[in-house]
């Protein structure tokens, strides 16, 4: 889903240079391979973000000025977990 990515090409690198934020977003570097991570993103994000498509394959690496994005992304997307059955439906007999 969504996975920490570290290689850095020059042409990035060149974008980011000589901003403020550049440590913070080179440090918070991922990568996707499902648009819907960068939809939700475009709808929810609550920090700035830079969508690169990756060139290697069908990915797209995200640069993050907060982590809370990632954290926020990773939970909407984490598999649901199936909801317990009700009490009274659990079959409990003395023995």
């Amino acid at each position: 889903m969504i996975k920490r990515y570290n290689k850095l090409t020059e042409a990035e690198f060149l974008l980011l240079k000589g901003t403020d934020k550049m440590a913070a977003m080179l440090s918070n570097k991922y990568v996707v391979d499902d648009y819907d991570v960068v939809h939700y993103l475009e709808q929810h994000a609550m920090g700035q973000f830079c969508v690169i498509i990756n060139e290697r394959g069908k990915s797209w690496i995200i640069y993050f000025e907060q982590m809370s994005d990632v954290l926020y992304a990773e939970q909407f997307f984490a598999p649901k977990q199936p909801e317990a059955p009700p009490i009274h439906t659990i079959n409990i007999v003395n023995e």
